[in-house]
């Protein structure tokens, strides 16, 4: 895709993409999207298929899942709040909390509320027609354990979005009355500074979660997941007081030229951080080290190198000049930036519907819990169930955006 196609895009987005009016708009996070959530695709289709407990395979598949929802996080967060910190940055007023409270709730409702009906009515997921139907469609079901992992159970990290949306204005309006020091960037210390304690909190409840100190489900709300969407915030703070052109940082100027060295950066961090989970073997394994004790500096380190991974895979969608780069061209393939757009319908249904293939294929193996398939099945079975699931979630998901999403979408300024 040359740079003029990406002008184009970036000129008339698709409604599911297309920024607040006034703000730029960044093409290649759709690619990025799509990136994400085939992370989480694979880690759920290797669960079903038992190809989690294969050595290599495995370690993969366990880092691409825990990374796919934090990449989704730490997208949000940059998208959503640059407009914020543009607007302070240039002493403009501050983007209108109705328009964006309609906007949001435009882009994630109705494509939520279908799927979760749907799939409640066939082939009949738990939860939802009971006494808690409120838990489910008002976002809530990541709050009580009776519920977190019932209904459409990646939905939890909807919860953890839909809490950052509330959030954010409340947040926004703080940080616009708080300065430290003088001088024209004074307001970017307080930023940065305000994140830096945000995430601070977030670690802070993550080692407490890993030491079974809190609840599992305080290390998965908003507040817990801090540590991605304040790394987004953060970099939407240096993207807007970052020089169009001119004088820029060592870092920068770095990123700009050379974007591929960030993604090999980013394989190197996520290589670590399968050599760190090495101990851990299958998903059985997975289920124990979550349920005991685990050390500091394992925590520690796992999020050091989790948020190096987000940083670098994203730089280059942000920072990266119009000279390109492998990931440029990578992030402006067709095929990448056409599922970055249905992303979220591929998200909501991709999991009943690798269930039901598994089921399909192998009837008398399937275990709902995935636990022992790898002895029963060839190796061919997952890459087979991978292809399978993506083609058909992507067909689902592409009729929700033409049928449910985009006649809203396109209302989101009106």
């Amino acid at each position: 895709m040359t740079d003029a196609t990406l002008a184009a895009q970036a000129e008339a987005p698709s409604p599911a993409v297309a920024p607040p009016p006034g703000n730029p708009r960044f093409p290649l996070f759709d690619a990025l999207r799509a990136i994400a959530v085939l992370a989480v695709l694979a880690f759920h289709v290797c669960i079903l298929s038992g190809a989690l407990e294969r050595p290599v395979v495995g370690d993969v598949a366990l880092q691409l899942g825990a990374l796919g929802p934090v990449v989704f996080f730490a997208i949000s967060g940059f998208l959503l709040y640059r407009p914020w910190v543009a607007a302070r940055a240039a002493g403009g007023p501050p983007p209108r909390t109705a328009r964006y409270a309609r906007r949001r709730a435009l882009r994630i409702l109705p494509a939520y509320w279908v799927a979760l009906t749907v799939l409640a009515v066939f082939p009949g997921i738990a939860g939802v027609f009971t006494g808690d139907w409120w838990r489910y469609y008002l976002f809530l079901q990541a709050y009580d354990d009776r519920t977190l992992a019932s209904g459409i159970p990646v939905a939890w990290t909807l919860c953890v979005e839909v809490a950052f949306y509330v959030a954010l204005p409340f947040w926004a309006l703080l940080l616009r009355r708080l300065r430290l020091g003088a001088g024209p960037r004074a307001w970017v210390r307080a930023e940065l500074l305000a994140l830096a304690v945000l995430a601070a909190i977030a670690v802070a409840i993550q080692i407490a979660a890993g030491r079974q100190q809190v609840s599992h489900l305080l290390a998965q709300s908003a507040l817990g997941q801090g540590v991605w969407l304040g790394l987004g915030m953060a970099l939407a703070v240096a993207n807007v007081v970052t020089p169009a052109d001119g004088a820029r940082s060592a870092g920068v100027r770095l990123v700009a030229a050379h974007p591929g060295l960030c993604w090999a950066g980013a394989l190197a961090a996520l290589a670590a951080l399968a050599l760190l989970n090495r101990d851990v073997d299958g998903l059985l394994a997975l289920v124990a080290s979550l349920q005991s004790p685990q050390p500091v500096a394992k925590i520690i380190t796992g999020i050091a190198l989790t948020g190096l991974v987000i940083v670098l895979l994203l730089a280059p969608a942000i920072f990266a000049s119009a000279a390109g780069g492998l990931p440029r061209r990578v992030l402006a393939t067709r095929p990448l930036v056409w599922l970055g757009v249905v992303s979220y319908g591929v998200y909501l249904w991709h999991l009943t519907i690798a269930e039901l293939l598994a089921r399909g294929a192998m009837p008398a193996q399937f275990d709902a819990q995935g636990l022992d398939l790898a002895a029963r099945l060839p190796f061919a079975v997952t890459p087979i169930l991978f292809v399978l699931t993506l083609v058909a979630s992507s067909a689902v998901a592409a009729a929700s955006y033409r049928l449910v999403e985009l006649p809203f979408l396109r209302r989101k300024e009106r």
